[in-house]
């Protein structure tokens, strides 16, 4: 059998773009951290002297074991033309070092700081002039993210930066889930949704005339040997969303009736819920929907709006309506089915309420 050949991801592309806030996403271990740590962290200090912010989103992230293992996998004593031969790490500040055969480590040059994205209001009014490149691993989260993080990041550049406009960002993260208040937050979805892998986008902004770029990549597959089993297979193989197994349809849904239909906005998705029925059941089937809600629908969404229609808990409508309360009732978690894996995931992952059993 031939062998199967991998292909490396290369930040040269979206360099390219010469943006000034780069999102970097795609399958697991394909190369993106190894890219953009060696390129604008190690070489971009070795090369203009500037140094690197790497920005993870807890305090527990910045372990100097995960710190010093980040760093692992480049040549420090090749790069370093045998000045260095490995790198340290002394109260969240990254040197170059060396070891000798005792292992007793000698500090070299400062080249960077480890911080925790949390903890960005201890830094407030601090000064990172010699900074240029922030890095922040990990954007993308299946779990908690920080309480209005986005804002929280752009706080943290701004005192990193200081308006001048000469720090990149770099984000980095795995396709775990669409579910994300940067992309929400920068109305960056519809632009994710519609996007290829090896697609490379750019949006061009303008915050009161001040004129900066912002580069979209989504990764090519890498190949290579496909060895993940279970529900991340695709996600760690080839850079898919990844998604979690959810009821779908036995039969084409045209042989179906639909009696109720509402809708659902969250965390910028939409969704259409149809109640439907054959002889034998009555069933909710969810499908994502990319169009502006009509006024005559029911809709429910974490915006809060005056319309009437716009409601915020399923179980508990402030319509005075016995008969759509009853309709609403039988959305349960065993009589509800979805168009798709991915659009079932999406779905559980940006509602704001747990659905009843």
């Amino acid at each position: 059998m031939a062998e199967l050949k991998q292909i490396h991801y290369n930040i040269d592309n979206i360099n390219k773009e010469n943006a000034l806030f780069n999102l970097i996403f795609g399958e697991k271990s394909n190369g993106k951290s190894y890219q953009v740590k060696h390129k604008e962290a190690i070489y971009n200090y070795i090369n203009n002297h500037k140094r690197f912010i790497i920005l993870r989103r807890w305090k527990s992230d910045i372990t100097n074991l995960w710190i010093e293992k980040y760093f692992s996998d480049i040549d420090i004593e090749k790069i370093t033309e045998g000045k260095y031969n490995t790198i340290t790490v002394y109260r969240k500040e990254v040197f170059f070092a060396n070891v000798d055969d005792k292992m007793k480590v000698t500090r070299g040059e400062k080249i960077g700081y480890i911080i925790a994205l949390s903890g960005e209001q201890h830094f407030s009014g601090a000064s990172f002039l010699d900074v240029d490149r922030i890095i922040f691993e990990e954007f993308m989260e299946r779990g908690v993210y920080i309480s209005k993080e986005p804002s929280k990041l752009m706080t943290f550049y701004s005192t990193i930066d200081r308006k001048e406009g000469r720090t990149k960002l770099y984000m980095v993260g795995n396709t775990i889930s669409r579910v994300c208040p940067y992309l929400q937050e920068w109305n960056l979805q519809d632009t994710i949704r519609e996007m290829k892998q090896g697609d490379i986008r750019t949006i061009n902004i303008d915050n009161d005339g001040t004129k900066f770029k912002m580069a979209i990549e989504y990764c090519k597959s890498s190949g290579g040997k496909k060895l993940a089993i279970g529900n991340a297979k695709g996600m760690i193989d080839s850079g898919a969303w990844q998604s979690e197994p959810q009821p779908k349809l036995d039969k084409s849904k045209k042989l179906y009736n639909t009696l109720y239909r509402i809708g659902f906005d969250y965390s910028g998705f939409r969704f259409i819920g149809e109640l439907i029925e054959d002889k034998q059941n009555l069933i909710w089937f969810i499908y994502p929907y990319h169009n502006e809600f009509s006024n005559n629908i029911l809709v429910f969404s974490d915006k809060i709006k005056e319309e009437r229609n716009w409601q915020r808990d399923i179980y508990n409508i402030s319509i005075n309506n016995n008969r759509i309360k009853k309709i609403l009732d039988t959305f349960r978690e065993n009589n509800i089915f979805y168009s798709d894996d991915l659009t079932g995931t999406d779905f559980k992952q940006a509602i704001d309420f747990n659905i009843k059993r």
